[in-house]
């Protein structure tokens, strides 16, 4: 014989099942950009990719050999793009400085790192933040183009920015 539960106990029980039935079938919050932050990611050029929505800028924010320093009018044209993703509450992302093949890996991550502080730092005064993990260099890794030529060179002399939904 198998006991049975008091009625008052299997009508508390049948409605707690309810209650987790229905809160499992809730809408879930919403993911990713919503519309205008879509937009404003698409006119500053960002296109989505797997790693989030990355910009290379217009420019590529190329490098010249040897170099990480960003001219004004760049760091101007950074700084915009900062203020107008926080404007639409993009306050962070990740900052990937990349060089060609010229010179030793080891310097090559430490250029790449001072290529991505230098686009972190106009950014940061437009008020994004970034966490140290966020400013990375990845020396000459991942280049876009082959190092066998001066084209691609420069190709690879360059910063990445990446946004993510939070």
């Amino acid at each position: 014989m198998t006991p049975t539960l008091p009625r008052s106990i299997r009508t508390l029980l049948v409605f707690a099942v309810a209650a987790l039935v229905a809160a499992c079938a809730s809408v879930p919050p919403p993911t990713g950009f919503n519309a205008a932050q879509i937009a404003m990611l698409k006119s500053e050029g960002f296109v989505e990719t797997d790693k989030g929505w990355e910009l290379t800028m217009p420019e590529r924010l190329l490098f010249e050999t040897d170099k990480s320093d960003v001219p004004p009018e760049q760091q101007r044209r950074i700084g915009g793009i900062a203020a107008k993703l926080v404007s639409v509450g993009i306050e962070t992302a990740r900052i990937e400085g990349h060089t060609d093949s010229t010179g030793s890996s080891a310097y090559n991550l430490t250029l790449s790192q001072a290529r991505a502080q230098s686009v972190a730092a106009p950014m940061q005064a437009s008020g994004m933040t970034f966490a140290a993990d966020q400013v990375i260099g990845r020396g000459e890794a991942l280049p876009l183009s082959s190092n066998a030529t001066a084209e691609g060179r420069q190709d690879n002399r360059r910063v990445v920015v990446i946004v993510w939904p939070q």
